[in-house]
């Protein structure tokens, strides 16, 4: 392919018109001796030769997908840009992505973003975005009411998500099809401080069937990546930390919070600490889950690394983060 680019590029270079006949000298135009302007192009390149690399390398060798070891120690990979990432080949049959893992993927020819991996049964991967995709949005809008679903905050993520056209369109019905370990959209905390989701809240009678590139991630999928909702025993709902050291850092791995407002402030690695247009932060991003115990609430992930259910529905300070399904190659 590239031998035909360059090819078709000396071709048409070296073309000459004798007498209005389309007759083509048998010279060839070496790229060498042509000039290259590269102006008015989106290329980095010098030469003619150059360019040609550069085109067939964005065209045609371009890696859909690159996965990264994730580790906090040296050699440190964490948002899989550092220059000490170590590649890994987790994402082909017959092997197992780590959860974790930094997967660098081409949502679509040209936009590519950076994911951590929830889950990995060997033939596909769910994995989650590393930054917020949509920011500042209310779960439920119309009041503090988790029966109707989040039926503000998912049109919204799909929307946004409706040209990743290299993930797998994911059909579900809540309250029905199994997203993770089960498909209740009701959770609550357990005695030793986890989540268990055993009853409806809202289903596909309420949202519909949803059929969309992305969804958010479930309270039980932030339970098995190590997100306890209270840690060291604190089960004050009404606690905002630093108020109790118990409460201080969350409990969730830093990749889950990272890219949140502050979140180094709480154990993280890197902030977001910029406002969109009517000045507010990344503080946190949605789950599926409703409380199944307060009807006013649903359950989030916060810049601490908590899980935790404190908010009403209609609470703009949340975001949501892109969860996507892709089949091993």
């Amino acid at each position: 392919m590239k031998e035909r680019i360059k090819m078709l590029i000396i071709f048409v270079l070296g073309g000459i018109t004798l007498g209005g006949i389309g007759v083509y000298a048998a010279t060839i135009i070496s790229s060498i001796n042509v000039e290259y302007n590269n102006e008015n192009s989106k290329l980095v390149a010098n030469n003619v030769q150059e360019a040609i690399d550069e085109v067939y390398d964005k065209s045609f060798n371009k890696e859909l997908i690159t996965a990264y070891e994730y580790s906090e120690q040296d050699p440190k990979c964490i948002n899989g840009e550092e220059k000490t990432c170590v590649k890994t080949d987790c994402y082909k049959k017959g092997k197992t992505c780590k959860q974790g893992t930094v997967i660098k993927y081409y949502v679509n020819d040209s936009e590519f973003h950076y994911f951590y991996v929830l889950h990995d049964d060997g033939t596909k991967i769910t994995m989650q975005q590393r930054e917020n995709t949509i920011r500042n949005i209310a779960w439920h809008a119309g009041a503090n009411d988790n029966s109707k679903g989040p039926d503000t905050v998912l049109p919204v993520l799909e929307k946004a998500t409706s040209t990743w056209v290299n993930v797998n369109v994911l059909e579900y019905e809540p309250g029905v099809t199994t997203l993770y370990e089960n498909a209740n959209t009701g959770c609550s905390t357990t005695e030793d401080y986890k989540i268990r989701c055993e009853k409806n809240t809202y289903t596909s009678s309420v949202l519909g069937t949803r059929k969309a590139r992305a969804r958010m991630i479930t309270a039980l999928e932030a339970s098995a990546a190590g997100c306890l909702v209270w840690k060291d025993g604190s089960k004050d709902s009404n606690v905002i930390p630093p108020s109790i050291s118990a409460y201080n850092n969350g409990s969730c791995p830093d990749w889950m919070y990272n890219y949140l407002y502050q979140s180094k402030n709480w154990g993280g690695s890197y902030n977001n600490d910029t406002v969109n247009e009517d000045g507010k932060y990344d503080y946190n991003y949605w789950t599926m889950s409703a409380d199944s115990n307060n009807t006013i609430v649903a359950w989030i992930v916060d810049r601490g690394g908590h899980l935790y259910d404190v908010h009403g529905t209609v609470d703009i300070n949340q975001g949501a983060r892109a969860v996507v399904e892709i089949t091993k190659p």
